[in-house]
Parts: C-alpha cells; sequence; structure tokens
C-alpha cells in the first residue's frame, strides 16, 4: 500500500476486518471507516506529543528584521523554538560579524531592559516609493519630530518637514546608506539607540523579543520543530518517515479497538505501538549526555615530590 492517508487507514481497516476504502470513496467514508481514518491522526497526533524534537519536524527560521522592531512573531506551526540556537548571520555589509544570542527570562528583561521600547516611534509606508522620493506618504507622522531621520529597512533618510501623513524634503541614503526603493507597508521607524541584538527572551504569548532592538534589517536564524499537520486528502503524507509506518498503524489499530469498546485488544495493541515509540525515539533522538572527566591524575595534583 501506498505511505499515504488512504494506504494507512486501509491498513488499519484491513486489521479489523472491514471493508477497504478507494481513492474515489475516501472523503465519503461512512461508519467504522471514518473511525479508522481519525484513529490514524490520533496515532500521528501522539507519536508527536511524545516528543517535541523529532528530527522530522525540525525547521531552521530565517528572518530579516525590522530596525526598530523589538517583538516578533514566531512561526504559525511552530510547537517548540530551539532558544538555544539563536544567532545573527555574519553581513560585512552591515558590519555584522556574527553571534550567537545569549537567553534572559523575560522577567529580566522587563526589570533591565524594556524602557528601550520607549525610544522608538513607528508606522508603514501608505504606497510603495522609489529610490528617487523625496516626499514619502505614510500611515501617520503622529510621534516624530518635526525634522530629522528615519530608517527603512537599511536605509536612513533625513527630512525637514512633516505633515499628517507624509515626510517631506528627504535626502536619501544618508549616513553611508544606500537609497533603495521599499514596499507598500514597510515600516518606517525613528530611534536614538538600538544596535546588533545579542539577547533574546520568551514572551508571554509565546512569542520572542531582542535586546538591543535592531537598528538594521539583521539577518536573524534560529531552529524550531513543527506541530503536526492534520492528514485530510487520501493522498496526504505524513511527515513521520515512512520507516516507521507500522508504528502509526500499531497507534492507529489501538484506536480503533478502543472505539469498539474492546479493551484487551486495544491494550495489547497500544503495548506495541509504546514500545514503536520507544524504537524510534533510540534511532531518532541521540540524547547521550557529554560528560568530562573531573578526576586529577595523582602526579599532575602533588607534583613529581609525592611520596608513594
Amino acid at each position: 500500500m501506498a505511505y499515504d492517508y488512504l494506504g494507512l487507514t486501509n491498513e488499519v481497516i484491513a486489521r479489523m476486518n472491514e471493508v477497504s476504502l478507494t481513492a474515489a470513496n475516501f472523503t465519503s467514508a461512512r461508519g467504522f471507516q471514518i473511525q479508522c481514518q481519525n484513529a490514524v491522526n490520533d496515532a500521528i497526533n501522539y507519536i508527536n506529543q511524545r516528543e517535541f524534537g523529532w528530527s522530522f519536524t525540525h525547521q531552521t527560521q530565517t528572518q530579516n528584521l525590522i530596525p526598530g522592531t523589538t517583538r516578533y512573531t514566531i512561526p504559525t506551526a511552530a510547537q517548540s523554538i530551539d532558544y538555544d540556537s539563536f544567532r545573527i548571520s555574519k553581513n560585512s555589509d552591515l558590519a555584522s560579524a556574527g553571534i550567537t544570542l545569549r537567553i534572559i527570562d523575560y522577567k529580566e528583561y522587563t526589570q533591565r531592559y524594556i524602557v528601550q521600547e520607549n525610544d522608538v516611534e513607528s508606522t508603514t509606508l501608505n504606497g510603495a516609493i522609489t529610490n528617487t522620493a523625496t516626499t514619502i506618504t505614510v500611515v501617520s507622522t503622529a510621534g516624530f519630530s518635526t525634522t530629522g531621520s528615519i530608517q527603512i529597512e537599511n536605509e536612513t533618510i533625513t527630512y525637514t518637514g512633516v505633515t499628517s501623513t507624509t515626510f517631506t524634503g528627504c535626502t536619501r541614503g544618508t549616513s553611508g546608506t544606500t537609497a533603495v526603493l521599499h514596499a507598500d507597508t514597510t515600516n518606517v521607524a525613528q530611534f536614538t539607540s538600538g544596535g546588533i541584538p545579542n539577547l533574546v527572551f520568551r514572551t508571554p504569548d509565546n512569542n520572542f523579543g531582542l535586546y538591543p532592538y535592531p537598528n538594521k534589517a539583521y539577518e536573524l536564524v534560529y531552529e524550531y520543530f513543527d506541530r503536526p499537520t492534520l492528514l485530510v486528502a487520501a493522498t496526504d503524507v505524513p511527515t513521520i518517515p515512512e520507516q516507521f509506518r507500522q508504528v502509526i498503524v500499531d497507534g492507529a489499530t489501538a484506536y480503533s479497538y478502543q472505539y469498539r469498546g474492546e479493551a484487551q485488544q486495544y491494550g495489547l495493541n497500544f503495548a506495541r505501538f509504546e514500545e514503536g515509540i520507544k524504537q524510534m525515539q533510540t534511532l531518532l533522538l541521540n540524547r547521550a549526555d557529554y560528560i568530562r572527566s573531573t578526576y586529577i591524575p595523582y602526579l599532575q595534583r602533588y607534583g613529581n615530590s609525592a611520596v608513594f
């Protein structure tokens, strides 16, 4: 059978001695066939909930930071974030040597660094701008100084006047930056501090923030683990490698017996399901701790003058 939602469901159905499905009638399944479909997803969800760090759910996220912006949203599908993996990429044009960020807790951030968020005014472009535009239209200039400079991505722009929705008298590409095109809704910020972030913290809403806030569009890289995607179509394929097909089927069979109220068969199949997950952990999760010996040889401790 193919390694897809239909194939897995039919393997469970065969174990339960029920009528198999086809690609044509998969979406119109009825009765116990639907229970077998649900059981496949239940088994996959259980496997993923047993571990947040399966290798097959590992992802790497790369995003350009927004000048003046402290807080960021994690990917929608992320289940677990590896905060030890946060780093800023090397970029000689932005004078970034590339660093790994240190983790601090949210309480420490609020006690020591949160005032940085009062240093920034921000808005967004209301329409794209060319690299020669001297009037920049934004959603609002409320809170911005009447003259000064703004940052749009990696370009610094000075201006001599404002209206309620425009910066006027703009000089493009100042402070050694380059004038470029910017898309509609791009962030526009004004700040007096910032720099290359060196700290990362987890926010109460399960997103993350940085200190100091970036003053340029540095590239941030970090790693995370996806949550499972529900199988829907007959041809949907699990993210779990096919070599563990029987683990899924064992779990789905156990859940199918549970739906039928056959407790003994459920227990037998669920035990086999659990054993299969343990084998997956052994094969996929290399968690051998690094152990360094603290033993000091006798001669190293007492020198050659030691008396035996």
